[in-house]
C-alpha cells in the first residue's frame, strides 16, 4: 500500500494520521497469513503496541478485523474482502482478459499474470496459472517488487519522465545504498523494453522462475498503467525460449486486450 513517510505526516494538515495508521495495519497482511499477534503489526507497521492495540480494537468493531478467539490474533476480516471484490469489479478489463488469459495459459503451458502498480510494488489484479504438475503460485492480489520482476520493469519502462522521477525517489528510499545498482539494472531494463518491447527477469525475483512482461494503457485516466507477465520454472523455460516464444505471444496478447493501444 502506498502511504506517506510516517516522518512527513504530521506536516500535512489534510493528512488523517489515524486513518493512514489503521491502513497501515490492514496493509501488513500478507498472503497466505492465517492470524497476526499485535506485537507482529508492531513491528511490521512500527507503531506502538499500544497504538496497535486501539487500531485493531476499532478494525475489529468496524468489520475490517476479525478476532481468534483462543489466540488472540487478528486476521482479515469480511469487510476487507468487500473492499477488494468492489475494485477488482471496478477494472473493466478483468472480464475482457481473464479468458484471454486462460486460453495464453493453456496453449504457452505457462502462468499469466495481469497488474498494476502500487507504489513501488506491484499488485496482482488477474491471474490463470499453467496446467502444468509446477508452476509459479502468485494469485490476485499478491504484490511483488517493482525492480526485480518483468511485470514490474514493465510498467517502469512506460512511466513518463516526471513519473519515472517521481518513482526513482520511491525506490531510493526503500533501497537505500543498494538503489543505484538497482537503478542501473532498471535503466538497462527500460532500454532493453524501448528496443524489443517488453521486459525480462530470469531468476532475479525468484531463482527459479523466468518471467517476461508487457506494459498495457492505463484503464482510465490519473491511473497507473497495467502489466502483462508471463512465468514459469527454469527447467522448462529457457532465456531463448522466453525471448523467442513466449514474449511475442504475450505481446499479441497485449495487442489483442487494447487494440489499437
Amino acid at each position: 500500500m502506498s502511504l506517506l513517510p510516517q516522518e512527513d505526516e504530521e506536516k500535512d494538515r489534510l493528512f488523517v494520521v489515524a486513518l493512514a495508521r489503521g491502513l497501515r495495519v490492514l496493509a501488513a497482511f500478507q498472503p497466505g497469513e492465517s492470524a497476526l499477534s499485535n506485537q507482529v503489526l508492531a513491528q511490521r507497521t512500527g507503531l506502538p503496541k499500544s497504538t496497535v492495540s486501539r487500531l485493531t480494537y476499532t478494525l475489529t468493531k468496524l468489520g475490517y478485523l476479525s478476532q481468534d478467539g483462543e489466540t488472540g490474533y487478528y486476521r482479515l476480516g469480511l469487510a476487507v474482502l468487500a473492499l477488494g471484490s468492489a475494485v477488482l469489479g471496478s477494472y473493466d478489463i478483468r472480464r475482457i482478459a481473464a479468458p484471454l488469459m486462460r486460453e495464453f495459459a493453456l496453449k504457452h503451458t505457462i502462468s499469466v499474470s495481469l497488474g498494476m502498480r502500487d507504489g513501488s510494488d506491484i499488485v496482482y489484479l488477474e491471474s490463470c496459472r499453467s496446467q502444468a504438475r509446477v508452476s509459479v503460485q502468485l494469485t490476485v492480489g499478491s504484490r511483488v517488487p517493482l525492480a526485480s520482476t518483468a511485470i514490474g520493469r514493465a510498467g517502469y519502462a512506460a512511466l513518463n519522465n516526471s513519473e519515472r522521477a517521481q518513482l526513482d525517489g520511491e525506490l531510493a528510499a526503500r533501497y537505500g545504498k543498494d538503489w543505484p545498482s538497482l537503478q542501473e539494472r532498471l535503466e538497462q531494463a527500460r532500454q532493453q523494453y524501448l528496443q524489443r518491447g517488453y521486459s525480462e527477469s530470469f531468476g532475479e525475483f525468484e531463482r527459479d522462475v523466468m518471467a517476461v512482461g508487457v506494459a498495457l494503457p492505463s484503464p482510465a485516466p490519473g491511473m497507473p498503467a497495467l502489466c502483462l507477465n508471463a512465468s514459469g520454472p527454469a527447467f522448462a523455460f529457457s532465456p531463448e525460449l522466453m525471448r523467442s516464444q513466449i514474449a511475442p505471444a504475450l505481446m499479441q496478447l497485449a495487442r489483442q486486450l487494447v487494440p489499437g493501444g
